[in-house]
């Protein structure tokens, strides 16, 4: 099949992570992929360098509405890609972040060639009227919490549900993986990477208690300027903190994965319906996921182990690997092995009409 999707690809997001990870799949299979990406911001965190099939070449709203009162800087979008690329099959992505009055000039155009599909990474209904204009064969959503809100502005029969997919299970040698990466073989390992490290800090004082029972590292990964500055100058005071200033891929990602003990993971809750795109990506390393009890997490169960408030009790669980330890290993395997990127991904083919 020739796919065309449009997305954002290898940039620091949950839709960019859902995008490769089925795009990827898809290539595997043998299909023909083309992905219409944004010209990101300079501040955006690249995770890869982006594959032959990816064309840039238009930019998000979001770009546009960050920009300066006085700076009067035309839109981009560039049709030609769209019209002049063959595929059967075309896919959005976080459509209220696309350009979507552009998208909609030329959308007749694309529905007449190929069968369309939209992936909902809205957490509601968007207030843009022009997210309701486009004629979608068919709306994905992550569960039923979307579906919920989405029946409220869509045909039902035309929304359908493909769960978040995971990466592919792939296990490490935790000695191996240390000794490559220069990690130390006597310590437990507590991992924290992503734009969002800085939320962990208020755990410290509780880690820093633990570090004296079970001494630790709590390694820190980021590319984000400020964050790292941040830890840079936490360290200073908790000496457990190591910092690497690297944006990691995939391959390089699971293998901190496969060296650490734990993949801590701290969100509040959000007002609208939400997923942790990071639990679906790490989920298949067999590294135990730690995760603030909230709603970003809230249709999973046993598959990550879940805390509230002080999370130095679970973290002593998984280091002497407890009953919970490997209930976690075992249900998150086995979730992955259903959602995988290649099973959603033929999913979402198998969906349209």
């Amino acid at each position: 099949m020739n796919i065309g999707m449009m997305s954002r690809w290898n940039a620091a997001c949950g839709v960019s992570v859902h995008a490769e990870l089925i795009g990827r799949a898809w290539v595997e299979m043998g299909d023909k992929v083309t992905i219409f990406a944004p010209i990101e911001n300079s501040s955006t965190i690249v995770t890869n360098k982006d594959e032959s099939y990816v064309i840039r070449c238009y930019r998000l709203n979001s770009y546009y509405s960050k920009l300066k009162p006085w700076k009067d800087e035309p839109r981009f979008f560039n049709p030609k890609p769209f019209l002049e690329n063959n595929y059967d099959l075309f896919i959005a992505q976080n459509l209220e972040l696309l350009p979507m009055k552009s998208l909609l000039e030329i959308y007749p155009r694309i529905k007449k060639k190929a069968r369309t599909l939209m992936v909902v990474h809205e957490g509601k209904l968007p207030q843009d009227p022009d997210f309701y204009k486009f004629d979608w064969d068919r709306i994905i959503c992550f569960d039923e919490r979307y579906k919920r809100f989405l029946i409220k502005a869509f045909p039902e029969d035309k929304i359908k549900i493909a769960p978040y997919p995971c990466h592919p299970a792939k296990h490490g040698d935790k000695v191996k993986n240390r000794k490559m990466l220069g990690l130390p073989l006597d310590k437990k390992i507590i991992l924290n990477y992503g734009i969002g490290v800085y939320r962990h800090l208020h755990l410290l004082p509780k880690i820093e208690q633990l570090n004296e029972k079970y001494p630790l590292i709590f390694l820190v990964i980021t590319d984000h300027p400020d964050w790292f500055d941040l830890w840079d100058a936490v360290r200073e005071k908790y000496k457990f903190v190591k910092l690497i200033r690297a944006s990691v891929p995939n391959k390089e990602l699971y293998s901190y994965l496969h060296a650490s003990d734990v993949l801590l993971i701290h969100k509040d809750s959000a007002e609208a319906v939400v997923v942790a795109s990071t639990v679906y990506l790490c989920l298949g390393s067999g590294c135990p996921i730690l995760v603030h009890d909230t709603n970003f997490i809230e249709t999973l169960d046993k598959e990550v182990v879940k805390y509230r408030g002080d999370p130095t009790e679970r973290l002593i669980e998984i280091f002497e690997k407890k009953e919970v330890y490997w209930s976690a290993r075992e249900k998150a395997l086995q979730y992955v092995e259903n959602n995988s990127s290649s099973v959603i991904a033929k999913r979402l083919e198998d969906v349209l009409p």
